[in-house]
């Protein structure tokens, strides 16, 4: 099966969930022989690499501005997927709905990944919003098959967008690997914990983008209240500019909070969770995190704000909190006052990880709906002819 994946900004992934999901699968699916072509934007990795994890790269350009970066790159994408003739095409990214109808007149039958509901998202304004939500209405007539990463959006797709087929529901997954586990040397463990100016369990870890949505400021002044000696970790960065990423900086940093910029490093990523306090997780749209997955599978202690998805996610394995700052320190303050608690939340992560969100789980998933619709596609190209 020729798989071709359009809508990210490329592999390796260095930017989000999306990418991630993207390449984890993809990579999953060239390992077990399939042929799979990942659309990458230029200038997101080195552009001479042509093949990485065993997927194809193809590096196209893009408009580089907030608005036309997506949309401009996967129209591109779609009009050269054409000459490849993949058996199917997996798309991310409700915005790029409407150019589904390229690969569509042309038979290429199309699973497509909305990420959660983007137009609700505070960097878009309202033009961008409306757009977008016009968009995710198309998702379903232009796709042949809806895929959610989250059940609240899959129910809420399926119910006011009315998606025929009905989309399913398809997690995100992680890597499990816990402390005990680790494959980073103690010495470089001790390296990292150092060039980041934190030691081990005294530090709490925020690491996602610098945007509203990621409640940002509830984190850092609601820690700003705690009574305690540990310091934040503020790690991620803005996008598009990063006015407000920096705004954040100007009036949060100081001794105790530390703004290292973006982590992409992963092997750092792994010591950093591993060595925290617990991780503070503020995501509010709709959709499953990768960076909650990553944490709990990664063993770590996760207080995470309370959303249908986010609390689904951890289950009995995290803590939440309500948006508010107040409820926030409160609940910062008990896992600061409570190591039991704190290592209880460590082992029960690994397990609810290990349960439902292993990317050998979610690939196998995946596939199953990618070589449906490769065999309906070839089907029906056989009638045609």
């Amino acid at each position: 099966m020729r798989v071709a994946i359009i809508g990210i900004r490329g592999v390796p992934a260095n930017y989000g969930g999306l990418e991630e999901c993207a390449e984890e699968v993809g990579a999953r699916l060239a390992k077990r022989g399939h042929e799979v072509l990942v659309y990458c934007r230029r200038g997101s990795y080195d552009d001479s690499v042509g093949e990485y994890r065993g997927m194809r790269r193809i590096v196209l350009p893009s408009i580089e501005t907030k608005a036309a970066d997506t949309y401009s790159h996967s129209m591109l994408a779609m009009l050269h997927v054409l000459r490849q003739k993949p058996d199917v095409m997996l798309a991310f990214n409700p915005g790029i709905a409407s150019l589904c109808v390229i690969p569509k007149l042309a038979g290429i039958p199309i699973a497509l990944n909305p990420d959660g509901f983007d137009w609700r998202r505070e960097k878009w304004g309202r033009v961008a919003k409306s757009f977008i939500h016009v968009s995710a209405r198309l998702c379903g007539r232009l796709s042949d098959q809806m895929v959610m990463d989250a059940a609240s959006v899959r129910d809420y797709y399926n119910e006011a967008f009315n998606c025929r087929p009905p989309a399913v529901y398809i997690p995100n997954g992680t890597a499990i690997e816990p402390v005990e586990h680790s494959s980073v040397p103690a010495a470089e463990t001790d390296a990292v914990l150092r060039s980041y100016q934190v030691e081990k369990d005294e530090y709490v870890l925020f690491l996602s983008r610098h945007v509203p949505e990621n409640s940002c400021e509830y984190v850092l002044e609601a820690f700003g209240k705690l009574d305690c000696n540990l310091k934040l970790l503020f790690g991620g960065t803005g996008a598009y500019g990063g006015e407000y990423a920096e705004h954040l900086r100007r009036r949060f940093e100081s001794e105790r909070v530390l703004f290292p910029g973006p982590i992409y490093d992963q092997e750092q990523v792994k010591v950093l969770h591993h060595n925290c306090r617990f991780v503070v997780h503020g995501n509010q749209p709709g959709g499953t995190s990768l960076g909650l997955l990553k944490a709990i599978g990664l063993g770590t202690c996760v207080l995470t704000l309370d959303t249908t998805d986010n609390a689904y996610v951890v289950g009995d394995a995290g803590c939440i909190y309500k948006l508010n700052v107040d409820d926030l320190r409160e609940k910062m303050q008990e896992l600061v006052d409570n190591p039991a608690v704190v290592a209880d939340k460590r082992r029960r992560a690994v397990r609810r990880a290990e349960e439902e969100y292993r990317w050998e789980i979610v690939a196998d998933k995946y596939e199953a709906v990618l070589s449906g619709l490769a065999a309906g596609g070839r089907r029906t190209q056989r009638r045609a002819s």
